[in-house]
């Protein structure tokens, strides 16, 4: 794991759009075809909520294999320009379903995700149970009532002063998992790490590369904030561009054996260099 200087949070996101304008068309489809499934996921009766969150990881593997061939592929045209011709097909955004060797991870990130969520809802489930006590809550139950009048009950209490406290624990919280769980999944997939290495390692690296971070998540802010100007068309070029960034990140911070970043290497490296 490398230290990166704070200049690289801008630098990720450049080299992120030099490599995905290389094949703007896969990296655009694979990352919506990606939400376009758990969107379609979600809507199955009944486990749809349960569904998503594993398949999410296996999924967003799949995405970054595919980045990591055409990584590999733009390498290989410095020295070899004819390989810039070389197809990648979409079938490689489901090889991780096949793998066995990130299986287990990634279905344990899957239930670190879940337990997690269950955990802040329940939370705040107990925070505001104990507010509304005393009060007379009838609003929130009454079946003629709107939502409106719900969140006009509810606003005032949530933003007590006396519950400050427990907002910035669960922001603090909420901190340190995304923290933990930014890199988890390239971890996995493509340096073959277990989950608890993965989360470990990926704290660490967002903790020590805060300041690169900090410009990277500032830079994303601004980007963010200028799509509903574009009438969400936008976010066809910024989702995209968000997960090759993150990639470029992880190969920048973790580079390949042989100090070569951008080396696939781990359990999935046989699948990406055999995809032609």
């Amino acid at each position: 794991m490398r230290i990166m200087g704070a200049q690289r949070g801008w630098g990720w996101i450049l080299d992120a759009w030099r490599l995905m304008k290389s094949r703007l068309g896969l990296a655009i489809g694979v990352v919506m075809l990606m939400y376009v499934l758990l969107f379609v996921a979600s809507m199955v009766p009944f486990v749809g909520n349960l569904l998503t969150p594993f398949l999410s990881p296996f999924l967003a593997g799949g995405v970054y294999l595919v980045f990591a061939r055409m990584r590999e592929i733009e390498r290989c045209s410095q020295f070899e320009p004819l390989a810039r011709e070389q197809p990648i097909s979409f079938d490689l955004m489901f090889v991780v379903f096949k793998d066995p060797a990130p299986r287990k991870a990634l279905l344990n990130l899957a239930a670190v995700t879940i337990g997690f969520t269950l955990a802040m809802l329940l939370l705040m489930a107990v925070f505001v149970t104990i507010k509304l006590s005393g009060i007379d809550h009838t609003v929130l139950t009454d079946a003629k009532a709107t939502d409106a009048q719900r969140v006009a009950f509810l606003m005032p209490i949530l933003l007590d002063p006396s519950a400050w406290l427990a907002w910035l624990i669960a922001l603090v919280v909420l901190a340190i998992y995304s923290m933990a769980t930014f890199f988890a999944v390239p971890l996995i997939v493509l340096r073959g790490f277990g989950i608890v290495p993965a989360l470990t390692q990926s704290f660490q690296a967002v903790s020590q590369n805060w300041l690169a971070f900090l410009l990277y998540g500032g830079i994303w802010l601004l980007l963010f904030i200028s799509v509903p100007l574009t009438l969400m068309l936008s976010l066809i070029i910024l989702l995209p561009l968000m997960f090759v960034s993150v990639f470029i990140a992880f190969e920048d911070i973790w580079p390949a054996e042989g100090g070569i970043p951008g080396t696939v290497t781990g359990a999935s490296s046989t699948h990406i260099s055999t995809v032609m």
